[in-house]
């Protein structure tokens, strides 16, 4: 059964994959805890499906009675129209309600699957006939293709890296009802899963180490048009909390890749209170190979939700990538990654002046994603990281045709004050080139700059010494 979910979901993410996630004759670093001898009872896949029909039609509901969006007034013609397949299209909602508010949502369906037991492959499928359900039924608009695209693919992203890390918190150390709080924000639907179901089969992903890096601090930005030199987006200063979480580290000799996300990082930040803007950057491995016992290449699944004034992206996307570290001097690591992926439905940019029945102020197209990050550091020393980051986005689906190329260039230094604790500061350079027709060029560039104070889980950088 679980080979048919994952061909369902293999194919929605249009790609065949012939990949395997471990050659045979690579023996494991640690060995597997044993498989359950008996598959999961029936209600650890009955109950999923009517927590994420209960999810769905508590929004419809609260959309319907409570805020009387129009979108929610759903009728028997509605549904009849929505069944057509020629009814499909590109939708026209806000930047962060299609990029973020969908993955987010989809994030919730696959949870209720996770947290139930279920592998990744079968959660997934569940976001996606949930995604759909939605789409035909609960909308009074024509369904969305870069909806049905993104919430169950992003939601399925984000949902698996915030699983794992509720699973690691609620297994920490720490006081019980501190880790049991912080792993039900994390995903709710564990926690409510956790109550109904036996705990199901315990299987090694939580073994995978996982590092956190917490930062406090404040920053400001500008956007100015290079044509005339006019500012066009100012951040004054805001407080700014950003998250950094690294697990299944390929140094680590106890990350082991056998599951979808064995290896992922997610990067999140959130500015306020006066221009609240966020990103939110999920790097995750699907299938892959160690190289040498120091890094790890293969198959990547990707969702970068990037809205820092006009200079924004968002897509997920599926390609190859490589994760390597090495040490060139003694006591200096080097740590680099890099991916290139395809996102059949990606946005971008911003559009000026748009007429209200439009609604959409940003491109929609095919596009490509990439990124390299270095690390240098020293352990207890210094970190210096180096991240680049393009996203081309083709609007081939919406009028007016053309492209946009938007690119991010990030420095920050960080140095230990003590133990866990670090301070350092990052600044960014983005640079946003749109060519539309009928339309002038625009190109912008934006700069931030960033203090930030570090808490980290462990005081070396996340790095793995090596003998």
């Amino acid at each position: 059964m679980a080979v048919n979910a994952r061909g369902i979901v293999l194919l929605v993410w249009l790609t065949a994959l012939g990949a395997s996630a471990k050659d045979a004759s690579d023996a494991p670093l640690r060995e597997p805890e044993p498989a359950p001898e008996a598959g999961l009872p029936w209600e650890n896949y009955v109950v999923p499906a009517l927590e994420n029909v209960a999810i769905n039609l508590g929004l419809l509901s609260f959309n319907n009675l409570v805020t009387r969006m129009p979108f929610a007034l759903i009728s028997a013609d509605s549904v009849a129209h929505n069944l057509q397949p020629r009814s499909w299209r590109v939708d026209t909602d806000y930047f962060i309600t299609n990029q973020f508010g969908h993955a987010y949502h989809g994030n919730f369906n696959f949870n209720a699957a996770r947290s139930s037991g279920l592998d990744f492959w079968w959660s997934g499928l569940y976001a996606l006939i949930t995604s759909l359900t939605w789409e035909l039924f609960l909308e009074v608009e024509p369904p969305s293709v870069n909806d049905q695209i993104t919430t169950p693919i992003g939601g399925s992203l984000l949902g698996e890296a915030l699983h794992r890390s509720a699973l690691q918190l609620r297994r920490s150390s720490g006081p019980k009802w501190l880790t049991s709080l912080g792993a039900a924000l994390l995903d709710p639907m564990g926690a409510l899963n956790g109550a109904l179901l036996p705990e199901p089969p315990s299987d090694d992903e939580a073994l995978d180490p996982l590092f956190v890096r917490w930062q406090f601090g404040a920053g400001a930005s500008v956007v100015i048009d290079r044509v005339d030199g006019e500012q066009r987006a100012r951040s004054p200063p805001e407080a700014i909390i950003a998250v950094l979480l690294v697990s299944g580290a390929p140094w680590s000799r106890r990350s082991n890749y056998d599951e979808p996300l064995s290896y992922f990082d997610l990067r999140a930040d959130l500015s306020f209170p006066i221009n609240v803007t966020g990103n939110l950057f999920i790097r995750g491995l699907l299938f892959g190979k160690r190289i040498n016992g120091h890094g790890v290449w293969g198959l990547f699944g990707a969702y970068d939700y990037a809205s820092a004034a006009i200079v924004r992206a968002s897509g997920v996307g599926l390609g190859p990538g490589v994760i390597f570290q090495w040490q060139p001097f003694s006591g200096w690591y080097v740590q680099t990654a890099g991916l290139v992926g395809a996102s059949p439905f990606a946005a971008a940019g911003q559009l000026l002046d748009v007429p209200r029945e439009l609604g959409r102020d940003y491109h929609v197209g095919p596009g490509v994603q990439s990124n390299l990050d270095v690390r240098v550091l020293r352990p207890g020393v210094l970190q210096l990281e180096l991240g680049l980051r393009n996203w081309v986005v083709v609007g081939a689906y919406t009028l007016p045709k053309g492209y946009e190329s938007i690119t991010w260039l990030t420095a920050a230094l960080t140095v230990p004050l003590w133990r866990w604790l670090g301070a350092g500061a990052e600044f960014t350079l983005a640079d946003r080139r749109a060519r539309f027709d009928g339309a002038r060029d625009n190109d912008d560039t934006g700069l931030s700059l960033r203090l930030l104070l570090s808490v980290m889980t462990e005081p070396h950088f996340g790095v793995q010494p090596q003998n």
